[in-house]
């Protein structure tokens, strides 16, 4: 299988790129450093705190799925996985990928956020980091709606 994974040099990027590799997939790995990616994968450098789209377009055409790992290292970083995933979604629209599964341990924290809990005691932050492409209706549907699926 062909994968795109993004934030591969990442912690939980890390974990995926290893496994991808250990399962012998076809890999493509993107980083901000690419230099410590294994000679094994294609890399490609991205800051995806501020890309442009078509920029990931190359990495992620002809993938069977994106893997994403993205999140912040620090609170400087806050809003990348938000900006990062908008920038991976439009590029795999423009080349047709349609398969992204996207992982990221962002909304963890030891303080509970502040919102109204949504979806099984989610909070907005931690329901919107959990996200599958093509898009899902949210949950709960109404009683007199019918759920649509592509």
């Amino acid at each position: 299988m062909k994968l795109t994974v993004f934030a591969a040099t990442g912690r939980i990027g890390g974990h995926i790129l290893d496994q991808a590799l250990a399962a012998g997939h076809d890999v493509t790995a993107v980083a901000r450093n690419p230099a410590t990616l294994p000679a094994a994968v294609r890399a490609v450098a991205a800051d995806l705190a501020v890309v442009d789209p078509s920029a990931l377009e190359p990495a992620v055409a002809g993938a069977d799925a994106v893997l994403s790992g993205l999140g912040p290292r620090s609170r400087s970083d806050a809003g990348i996985a938000s900006v990062g995933t908008r920038a991976i979604v439009q590029a795999m629209r423009a080349t047709g990928v349609r398969r992204i599964v996207a992982v990221s341990a962002a909304p963890v924290a030891t303080v509970a956020s502040p919102g109204r809990p949504t979806r099984h005691g989610t909070t907005p932050a931690t329901a919107s980091s959990c996200a599958t492409w093509p898009p899902r209706p949210w949950w709960p549907p109404s009683a007199t709606s019918t759920p649509t699926w592509p």
